[in-house]
């Protein structure tokens, strides 16, 4: 019986050709590294599951010496990686096409980490702390990135959410917390974390003063902003306070800044009409108190000075509009 085995296996080998040989090799290959391709997979743990599996056996910044970023970290939340930390010199790492925008407007520090739902390791989000040099420029990047869509946040002044992000401004400091998904436990849970965090926080010096030179009348509530440099393209425009206001069927953007002194507000007054009329802009004739008009690009700006504030409107779609508000403005301006 070997014997005609043997026989039979040698008429097979002599048989197959060099090709078919060849091809029967890769075969049995291919099919062996499949099995420990598949092997390996099955070994493996998802990653969010992996590292946070790594961290479910003690508290938040406890044995390894680790504090984590946000000050309150609820409960239902575990670490899932390390604190990082970026300087002027490296946030483009972190975000870039963005650092500019931080940097410009008095960026110190900025610290993340993450975090994910201890009873779902794959429901995670981002916390990302922007400490900026104080109040003003950490509400100047809060509101010039604002979303129209967002929902205001109950426990903090200037803040909003949307379905799957928090964005607010506590103390000198722009948060954001980004999370994977919308999933309800996991907002409940970083709403939960932003609010014990705003309500911890110290209080920081350098309050929004500016802002109640702005009327509240006709105001378009969650739209003031502040620009800390080259407020409507002009370079001697800074820290420019701005909202949009609801006159009659239009919006329009009115204006403060504060200097110095009255002679330093007239000057700079002065000096944004010079800037409009060179860029194309045409002299209006309105009221004598209500300043200087500008016609220009088919709209109408508005700046006068009040004591050391300048103020004003910008891209009005008429002059009745302008002039509207900027009487608003100016009795507003007077009262203070």
């Amino acid at each position: 019986m070997n014997r005609r085995w043997r026989e039979c296996m040698r008429l097979t080998d002599n048989a197959s050709s060099p090709l078919e040989k060849c091809v029967s090799a890769a075969i049995l290959l291919t099919l062996a590294v499949i099995a420990v391709s598949v092997l390996i997979v099955q070994r493996r743990y998802h990653p969010a599951v992996q590292i946070a599996a790594s961290v479910s056996m003690h508290t938040i910044g406890d044995a390894d010496g680790e504090q984590s970023v946000p000050r309150f970290v609820p409960s239902s939340l575990i670490r899932l990686s390390a604190a990082e930390s970026f300087t002027p010199d490296n946030l483009y790492d972190k975000i870039d096409g963005k650092a500019e925008l931080y940097l410009a407007a008095g960026f110190s520090n900025m610290r993340c980490q993450r975090y994910a739902l201890r009873d779902a390791p794959d429901q995670w989000l981002e916390w990302f702390e922007y400490r900026m040099n104080g109040v003003p420029q950490a509400f100047s990047v809060f509101s010039t990135q604002r979303r129209a869509e967002g929902e205001p946040l109950e426990f903090v002044e200037h803040g909003y959410r949307t379905p799957n992000a928090l964005f607010f401004v506590t103390g000198s400091s722009y948060v954001e917390v980004v999370a994977s998904s919308s999933d309800s436990a996991l907002m409940e849970a970083a709403l939960e974390m932003a609010a014990g965090n705003v309500a911890s926080a110290e209080e920081a010096s350098g309050a929004l003063a500016e802002m109640k030179l702005l009327p509240p009348q006709h105001l378009v509530a969650g739209t003031q902003s502040l620009q800390t440099s080259d407020a409507f393209g002009f370079d001697q425009f800074k820290n420019v306070y701005t909202a949009t206001y609801r006159i009659g069927a239009a919006e329009v953007t009115g204006f403060v800044l504060s200097t110095p002194g009255a002679a330093e507000a007239a000057v700079l007054a002065e000096a944004y009409e010079e800037f409009l009329l060179a860029n194309g802009g045409k002299k209006l004739n309105v009221a004598t108190e209500l300043g200087r008009a500008i016609e220009i690009m088919g709209t109408v700006e508005i700046v006068f000075s009040e004591g050391p504030v300048v103020a004003g409107v910008h891209s009005a779609p008429d002059r009745a509009v302008a002039e509207e508000l900027a009487r608003l403005l100016k009795a507003h301006l007077a009262s203070q």
